[in-house]
């Protein structure tokens, strides 16, 4: 939801760059490779129409439409990108009925259509999709892909996966992501995912029906448990660049960080970019409980090292205003390959600990403390009936 969350301040000291990334289909393993701007950005190619024609689209687990922009954009109306050329597909549909899609980055207006989409160079996820053909667009001018592909949990929208499974062009809606640093291949996999993926997820359930949200139990600060207020969900949001938590937890790492040699600047905390290894446990590491699993973030997970200001690194951890849950953006799926079942509401993590009692340390000891006064309560009890 959050695309491209990094502030405006932030913006200036983004290298503006154009990656000619060579995208290569991995047809063995039903995957295909994202190319990655500065961890902020994970995006792929898919190809509309008829003929084909190539655009790259953020593949976003926060939203649920697919957008492109259209040959009706000029130069001053809409980001630097390629164009959906609509007259020159034969397949090309107009529904006539323009809309408004609002991200928190900034909103694109455009009119609805369809055509047929496909993943790059894979026949079996073409598909007639619902797309919506930009003709205006703000906030996205750091944006280097073309357009957005939603793959939300949106059980009323249908994405391409949706669409190929229920033609039985494929065996499986479901998909994973495998995102990675700047220095290292980031993989999308989907129909039948490796069963060395496969085999070592633990699954979550899904509280929505239309976000990828699960339910977190606690937080705790090196070891310590922090307060999260009203905030008890989670969204994951590959669409969103930060990790977005309380208000209380954040307080509580900047406040960890400050006292170690981090630096606030310009009201967000910047750490030395090159941690020592045998210094990492030195930082605050954070720990959310959430139903059976564990997820750990240390400073090497949280830190953003493509985001430089003052030869310092910037600190991705944000607190949530907008959404009234928290947003566990690239820095978590960074950390985990994480797959996304939509038929079964549920999302699964590789490499997770796992919590066979799925109440935290707080929880337990309230229950401890409950039975204590239970027992107690009867005590007293059964001594008023002695007496009497």
């Amino acid at each position: 939801m959050k695309i491209l969350c990094l502030f405006t301040f932030l913006q200036s000291f983004l290298c503006i760059q154009i990656q000619l990334s060579k995208f290569k289909v991995l047809k063995s393993i039903d995957a295909f490779k994202l190319s990655n701007y500065d961890n902020v950005q994970y995006y792929g190619p898919i190809q509309i129409g008829t003929p084909n024609q190539q655009l790259s689209v953020i593949f976003d687990t926060g939203s649920p439409y697919l957008w492109v922009p259209s040959d009706k954009c000029s130069i001053l109306q809409c980001h630097y990108s390629k164009r959906f050329q609509t007259s020159k597909s034969s397949t090309y549909k107009n529904f006539s009925k323009s809309d408004e899609v609002e991200y928190a980055s900034g909103n694109c207006k455009g009119f609805w259509g369809s055509d047929y989409v496909q993943l790059l160079s894979d026949g079996n996820t073409r598909v007639e999709a619902k797309i919506l053909f930009i003709y205006q667009d703000s906030g996205f001018s750091e944006l280097q892909s073309d357009g957005l592909l939603g793959l939300s949990n949106d059980k009323e929208i249908d994405n391409i996966f949706d669409l190929a499974y229920k033609k039985g062009s494929i065996k499986s809606n479901l998909f994973a992501m495998e995102l990675k640093n700047t220095n290292e291949q980031s993989l999308f996999y989907y129909d039948e995912i490796p069963n060395e993926i496969m085999d070592n997820v633990e699954w979550v359930r899904i509280l929505r029906k239309d976000y990828w949200t699960v339910k977190v139990l606690n937080i705790y600060v090196n070891e310590h448990p922090i307060k999260t207020g009203n905030l008890k969900e989670a969204l994951i949001d590959s669409g969103t660049s930060l990790l977005y938590l309380p208000e209380n937890v954040v307080y509580k790492v900047f406040e960890e960080l400050i006292l170690k040699d981090c630096r606030f600047l310009e009201s967000y905390v910047f750490c030395p970019c090159q941690i020592p290894r045998d210094k990492v446990e030195d930082y605050p590491k954070i720990k959310v409980f959430l139903e059976g699993i564990i997820l750990e973030l240390d400073i090497n997970d949280y830190m953003m090292r493509d985001i430089i200001y003052y030869g310092l690194c910037f600190i991705g951890i944000q607190i949530e205003t907008q959404m009234d849950l928290m947003i566990f953006g690239d820095i978590v799926m960074r950390k985990y390959v994480i797959v996304f079942d939509k038929e079964n509401n549920k999302i699964g993590f590789k490499g997770v600990e796992k919590l066979n009692n799925i109440k935290t340390i707080s929880f337990l000891w309230v229950e401890i403390i409950g039975f204590g006064a239970i027992i107690i309560s009867c005590i007293i009890l059964q001594m008023k009936i002695t007496k009497l």
